[in-house]
């Protein structure tokens, strides 16, 4: 992991992405990972960023948490609402059907 979090420019990213094999990043729990993810988005100014580069950065984090393209969209959307990830498993839903 500490090679992935010297990770600062888009560039770097992009090397990052072209090695043969990128490995999964290896984390105690769900929350560190939710934790890599938040300030991955908070150092590149995720939101900020053109269309390209989100979907280069989705990609880079796609490959090295191991989450699914639709999983890290909920996630981003997750973060750009409330400025932060949380665990959402075990909850209730936010709304029930009537």
């Amino acid at each position: 992991m500490p090679r992935i979090t010297r990770i600062r420019t888009l560039d770097q990213v992009r090397r990052f992405l072209s090695a043969a094999d990128a490995p999964n990043l290896q984390a105690d729990s769900r929350e560190s990972i939710y934790a890599f993810v938040s300030k991955t988005l908070d150092r590149f100014e995720y939101h900020d960023l053109r269309k390209r580069d989100k979907s280069l950065l989705k990609t880079f984090l796609t490959r090295v948490t191991g989450f699914s393209r639709a999983q890290l969209t909920r996630l981003v959307a997750q973060h750009r609402e409330t400025g932060t990830i949380r665990d959402r498993r075990g909850r209730p839903p936010a709304s029930r059907a009537a």
